[in-house]
């Protein structure tokens, strides 16, 4: 089918943003989108051409506003999206023992919880029609694990597993569910998580993808028919490197990883904001 409309979570930066210009300009699609800041959402809005892109800030850990954000899809796209896109997401690096129940919550409700119920309203209609797309923005620590990161990648580690038995359950019914997995990018996502002030994160992340490259590889992905998709240059290479190589890999990121990432934290809490 033809996509027309889309409701994309997370659009204030990073992969979310991109993704939203992306579909506006290269697929001009109508766009709904949604993050916690009110003031980059207009600013996304203002950019691109008149009319293509709404706005509905709020946050999706609060179940109320989830709801709020459905009824506004199902009336300004007269019952629904053609495309949702999953990809809001938190995480915070820290030993696991540190972490507090509150983080732990926050964690799976914006990465988990809220993207699993927003899937649950967009499947009915999307059913009904025999057409549409869900998309979860989901990364390649679903597959792997990742020190320090753990309740992070746990929570993608579920999100994959709710993708792979939806694919199986509607299958013939003319709906996709698919992952796009993404590894490292450069976005405020790892500056936030350490702490950091946002504009930090490609300092932090050397090896980290372009966010328009990732962004334009999920988008080519709206054309094909896989359930994991994996966008830029090393996020395919770090899931089949665990797949074909489970020793070594095992080896290396139980004894190099811990280190190299307890430095970054110590490193995160140390330096001086720019």
């Amino acid at each position: 089918m033809t996509l027309k409309t889309a409701l994309v979570t997370g659009a204030s930066a990073g992969i979310g943003r991109e993704l939203v210009r992306r579909l506006v300009l290269d697929r001009s699609l109508t766009v709904l989108a949604t993050a916690r800041r009110e003031d980059r959402l207009e600013s996304l809005r203002a950019e691109l051409p008149p009319g293509m892109v709404l706005i509905e800030p709020g946050d999706l850990a609060d179940e109320g506003f989830r709801a709020h954000l459905w009824g506004r899809s199902m009336v300004a796209f007269q019952g629904g999206p053609d495309l949702l896109v999953n990809n809001a997401g938190i995480g915070h690096y820290g030993a696991f023992e540190e972490e507090t129940a509150e983080t732990l919550r926050a964690i799976v409700e914006v990465n988990l919880i809220a993207p699993m119920d927003l899937a649950r309203r967009a499947i009915g209609p999307m059913r009904a029609r025999g057409s549409g797309q869900v998309l979860f923005v989901s990364s390649v620590l679903g597959f792997v694990g990742l020190p320090y990161s753990a309740a992070y990648a746990s929570s993608k580690h579920a999100v994959n597993g709710l993708v792979q038995s939806l694919s199986y359950e509607l299958r013939g019914s003319g709906v996709r569910v698919w992952a796009s997995c993404p590894n490292r990018t450069e976005s405020e996502f790892h500056a936030v998580a350490l702490g950091e002030r946002p504009g930090d994160a490609p300092r932090r992340a050397p090896l980290a993808e372009p966010t328009a490259r990732v962004a334009k590889s999920i988008v080519r992905g709206l054309d094909r028919r896989s359930t994991f998709h994996f966008p830029g240059r090393s996020a395919r290479w770090v899931v089949e490197a665990h797949r074909l190589l489970p020793r070594p890999f095992d080896w290396f990121m139980g004894r190099w990883s811990p280190g190299h990432f307890k430095r970054e934290m110590d490193r995160a809490r140390t330096s001086t904001p720019k």
